[in-house]
């Protein structure tokens, strides 16, 4: 047992959560989950409860890269002890969890309606949760209490922005094709767009917690589905965003290169758009040339894009709440950019390296997107 661990076992023991019957079950749930307090994730990270990275999160945790038993995640990273305790409450607060407070009499009934959700192996889940409880128990009446500090919140209305991944699925729909460039390799732009866009929005969450901005991020798919053009614009508009930035990647003769932004051609705020635009291309662009100098610059250019619909964004000529873009951030097809940014090198080395540089450039995204809030 670590000594960060006890520390922990007495901030728990100090602090007032709605259902206090409920603490030795959840340490002993966080003991099993962390090793006794000495996993990688609970000291580099003082996430003791493997939670792994959700939206809801924000205000409790930033996003880190973490790799598990189970691969790669995001997982959540805590500035305290304290934030660690209330994150995790605020954790089984979301809809997978939902009717847990039905079961918060006792401790059992507790793990064995949350565990098989938590994890997959159920029942042996719950048992290993169950032996720890008596120990828990203890090591909880035997901690000292300790001055607990206050968890600041973010402020303020959320500014919405919605982040779109380019393509998706398997058949055209509503004008927005399946996939459209591919890497050398094989490897596909609706791949590469998903990705980026996970990234970027952990990483504006992440930056905007830090800088006490208050945003909600929504993505128009989270996973491998094709929308229509439309569709994809009207989660802007029914969502009141302020920004809207459309990921994607080029592809040609394998020797283009470069980085580019569009604007829509019929526009009723044009300078509005073509000001983010720019932004979100000279940050970029700025990652990439330290990445690879050969890149080029491509500059913001004007196209009649459907998923820049400004009717489907909620824009008129008498309001324009929302300034969209979409942002081609290489050529794919040429071997360089692949040796960069490939999502499954076969190498443990370049996968760790290729990782990096996406997340430097989703970086570069985040901070475009939070000089516009």
């Amino acid at each position: 047992m670590s000594t960060l661990f006890d520390d922990l076992i007495s901030r728990y023991k100090t602090l007032n959560i709605a259902f206090p019957v409920l603490k030795p079950v959840t340490l002993a749930q966080w003991t099993l989950e962390s090793g006794h307090g000495t996993s990688e994730l609970a000291s580099k990270h003082l996430n003791f409860a493997g939670l792994k990275w959700r939206s809801e999160m924000v205000g409790f945790a930033t996003p880190v890269e973490y790799q598990a038993h189970d691969g790669q995640d995001f997982y959540c990273k805590f500035a305290s002890l304290e934030a660690f305790i209330l994150g995790y409450w605020k954790f089984i607060s979301r809809s997978p969890y939902k009717g847990w407070e039905e079961h918060a009499g006792d401790g059992k009934g507790f793990i064995q309606f949350i565990g098989p959700i938590y994890n997959p192996s159920g029942a042996a889940y719950v048992k290993q949760v169950l032996a720890l409880v008596s120990d828990a128990t203890k090591r909880l009446s035997a901690a000292t209490t300790v001055e607990v500090p206050a968890t600041p919140v973010v402020a303020g209305a959320p500014a919405v922005i919605v982040i779109d991944p380019g393509h998706g699925g398997v058949a055209k729909t509503g004008g927005s094709s399946p996939n459209n460039a591919h890497s050398p390799s094989g490897e596909l732009e609706k791949n590469w767009t998903l990705d980026f866009a996970k990234r970027t929005r952990n990483a504006v969450l992440a930056k905007a917690l830090a800088s006490g901005k208050n945003v909600k991020v929504l993505l128009t798919r989270e996973t491998d589905i094709n929308i229509g053009l439309n569709a994809r614009a009207n989660v802007a508009k029914s969502n009141g965003a302020k920004l809207f930035l459309s990921i994607h990647f080029n592809g040609f003769n394998g020797q283009a290169r470069g980085i580019e932004a569009l604007i829509s051609k019929v526009n009723s705020n044009p300078g509005a758009d073509r000001a983010f635009a720019q932004t979100v291309h000279d940050k970029v662009l700025a990652v990439l040339k330290k990445l690879d100098p050969a890149t080029v610059a491509r500059g913001v250019k004007e196209q009649a894009l459907g998923v820049l619909s400004d009717i489907e964004l909620g824009n008129s000529i008498a309001t324009q709440p929302c300034r969209a873009c979409l942002v081609e951030l290489e050529f794919m097809d040429v071997p360089a950019v692949e040796t960069l940014l490939r999502l499954e090198p076969p190498q443990a080395t370049a996968a760790k390296k290729t990782a990096l540089n996406r997340q430097a450039i989703a970086d570069a995204l985040a901070d475009a997107l939070l000089a516009q809030v």
